[in-house]
């Protein structure tokens, strides 16, 4: 082939100069809400209402966002331990999975920092309980870590293929 000889028409040109403007237009988009998402996200975090205000909230009206706001509030204090006060309201009065998550996570983090195991048969129960009832309302950490909990056979009988399917389930 001489390469010469070979001069693309107008009509080649302006094709490949438009796919390659469509590809970089699609990139930037891609990029910018994938950043555009971590920046909003990042603002949640930083900027939350006083506790004292989320704390009304979530108590006289059963307030949703507030219930999310005083997790990240919380997480930045020096006691976080008052939360669980909240997570189990918020499970009881209003059904929220995500409440019924942190009920058990709250539970379970203790036993994470004192790297063993510290609960009796019936405090398991519960928090097997508050866990499955999270799941059941479709929290997808309660499904992940449902599934967690049955691959590793702790609290449940071990059955790593529904621990696989909850994990699935979750979207992990």
């Amino acid at each position: 082939m001489n390469l010469g000889n070979f001069k693309p028409t107008m009509k080649k040109i302006i094709i490949t100069a438009l796919v390659c403007i469509i590809t970089l237009v699609l990139l930037w988009l891609y990029f910018y809400h994938s950043y555009s998402k971590n920046v909003i996200y990042a603002h949640l975090i930083c900027e939350t209402r006083p506790i004292e205000d989320l704390k009304k909230l979530v108590i006289e009206k059963n307030d949703k966002t507030a219930f999310s706001e005083l997790d990240v509030a919380y997480s930045r204090e020096e006691y976080p331990d008052e939360y669980f006060f909240y997570a189990l309201l918020m499970a009881n009065k209003c059904h929220n999975g995500r409440a019924y998550f942190h009920v058990y996570y709250q539970l379970k983090i203790y036993e994470y920092y004192l790297e063993k195991d510290i609960y009796d048969k019936e405090t398991k129960a519960f928090m097997l309980d508050y866990l499955k009832k999270g799941a059941a309302l479709g929290d997808r950490l309660s499904y992940n870590e449902l599934g967690e909990l049955y691959m590793e056979g702790k609290y449940v009988p071990k059955d790593t293929l529904l621990g696989k399917k909850l994990i699935k389930k979750a979207g992990y």
